[in-house]
């Protein structure tokens, strides 16, 4: 068993539950490392991963798997506990903040997908779920300090997955945040430029996410829009008709 790099227990044994549905194992910590009998300490197994959030536990191809370590903090002891399958996406040690993002769909997005404020990485996703309606999808992001504080009340969130490809009249436009996302997908978010507000965001603040930037730098519409008929001498070249939308009783 390893923390930091560092032995802090041995495996005395290992045998089968009875029921065979897991492996019960018997660990051994030295004297200096009894505080990693917290209860809400994690384990898990380490060894080699390739996941979204990159390639883990390389070190094991030569040395062997090991039991990896998240120190707790709970005033309270266990002597026992349940391994996690994967190791855990933040750890007890991680400074930052976490926010809640609300989506209409998952798209390419996974735990550890990358997320970024002017196209540097700043933090990633850690969870999802999908909520009980079963049309909406609930984010957990979690923001690196000191990016946290670029958190306002008027930030928007996107989506920053693959490429956003658009022809209109005024040519071909591309946009992207890096080759990760282009792959694997991830999120953005900034505020306005013109937005004032420069308070930080409290932890668990709720957002929508949407589906491009466009979309999430969009203004609403605070007045119900008005037909004009303009007449023009000159070319008209750049300009290009509205989407017409028909609404069927």
């Amino acid at each position: 068993m390893r923390y930091k790099d560092l032995d802090i227990g041995v495996v005395k044994s290992a045998r089968l539950a009875a029921d065979r549905s897991h492996v019960i194992a018997t660990i051994a910590l030295t004297k200096d490392a009894r505080s990693f009998a917290a209860a809400d300490t994690r384990f898990w197994v380490v060894r080699p991963r390739f996941a979204i959030s990159g390639v883990s536990g390389l070190e094991t191809l030569l040395s062997g798997a090991y039991i990896g370590v998240d120190a707790g903090r709970s005033a309270e002891t266990s002597h026992r506990f349940t391994g996690l399958e994967a190791p855990p996406v933040i750890t007890s040690d991680s400074s930052g903040s976490q926010f809640v993002l609300h989506a209409q769909d998952l798209a390419s997005l996974d735990i550890g997908s990358p997320l970024f404020y002017r196209r540097v990485q700043v933090g990633h996703v850690v969870a999802y779920q999908l909520e009980p309606n079963g049309r909406d999808i609930t984010l957990r992001v979690f923001v690196n300090k000191p990016y946290e504080k670029l958190v306002t009340a008027d930030t928007r969130f996107w989506h920053a997955s693959g490429v956003d490809l658009k022809l209109d009249a005024n040519g071909l436009k591309l946009s992207t945040q890096s080759l990760v996302t282009v792959m694997l997908g991830g999120v953005a978010f900034q505020a306005p430029e013109h937005s004032t507000v420069r308070k930080a965001a409290a932890e668990n603040t709720e957002f929508l996410l949407a589906a491009d930037q466009s979309e999430a730098m969009k203004e609403p519409e605070e007045l119900a829009p008005a037909l004009a008929v303009l007449n023009f001498d000159q070319s008209v070249r750049g300009l290009s008709p509205a989407p017409q939308s028909i609404s069927v009783a």
